[in-house]
């Protein structure tokens, strides 16, 4: 399994960034984003819900929902990333509330139906072949009025447009160029886009925002300036 997932370029560029994925989310712009993704939940109460973390990275945000209560189970297709988020199961969460799992890809996710009362899925849809068939794994796996926390790029910002054109054009000079996550970070959205796509899998967009950019909260959250769309969404019934 490891093997295969290595064969996938996305998921080797994971693998290189994971030692450094944890302090990358310890940045002013990341602890940002995070607070805009959660903020959707506002003050919900999940406390005993069972959460799926759909591409949990090195687990810090599983880590976040396992502090408000829920029993979190975080997949993803990086080794290395799992490895990382298993080594940061030494801060005394307990295992029975946070397990990690490699699997090989969240367009087949092997859990039962409506096993989950809710599922997290943070910038990963962009690094995906199948958007739609992950969406409906996603349905099948949640509880009927479970919730879906998403975050896609956001097609309509000024800056990721600007962070595409500066990867083009250092691509053409350097084996290294900037904003290297652009050559695997494939599919953005706006809005509505996302409404019609959650729709058609039986998910009604419940709200929205904008983050993601080093910019102050002010600036970032506007439509034309946070890089990242985030979605809170319900499994209808």
């Amino acid at each position: 399994m490891a093997t295969m997932a290595r064969d996938r370029p996305e998921i080797r560029f994971h693998d290189e960034i994971s030692s450094g994925w944890e302090t990358l989310h310890q940045s002013r712009t990341f602890r940002a984003r995070t607070a805009a993704m959660f903020d959707l939940l506002g003050n919900a109460d999940l406390d005993g819900q069972r959460w799926l973390d759909a591409g949990c990275g090195t687990g810090t945000l599983s880590r976040l929902l396992a502090a408000r209560g829920c029993d979190v189970i975080g997949v993803d297709a990086s080794p290395e990333m799992i490895t990382a988020a298993r080594r940061g199961l030494a801060d005394g969460t307990p295992a029975e509330r946070l397990t990690f799992r490699q699997i090989p890809t969240i367009a087949n996710l092997p859990f039962a139906d409506r096993s989950f009362d809710g599922v997290l899925c943070a910038s990963v849809l962009e690094y995906v072949p199948n958007v739609a068939q992950c969406l409906a794994q996603i349905h099948r796996v949640l509880r009927p009025g479970g919730l879906l926390l998403v975050s896609v790029p956001n097609r309509g910002s000024l800056l990721r447009q600007s962070y595409k054109l500066a990867h083009a054009a250092s691509s053409r000079a350097s084996a290294r160029p900037l904003f290297r996550y652009l050559a695997f970070s494939k599919f953005e959205a706006s809005p509505a886009v996302m409404q019609g796509l959650l729709r058609q899998h039986g998910l009604t967009m419940l709200a929205t925002g904008f983050a993601g950019s080093p910019l102050p909260p002010a600036l970032d959250r506007r439509p034309t300036v946070g890089t990242l769309i985030n979605i809170l969404a319900r499994r209808d019934g």
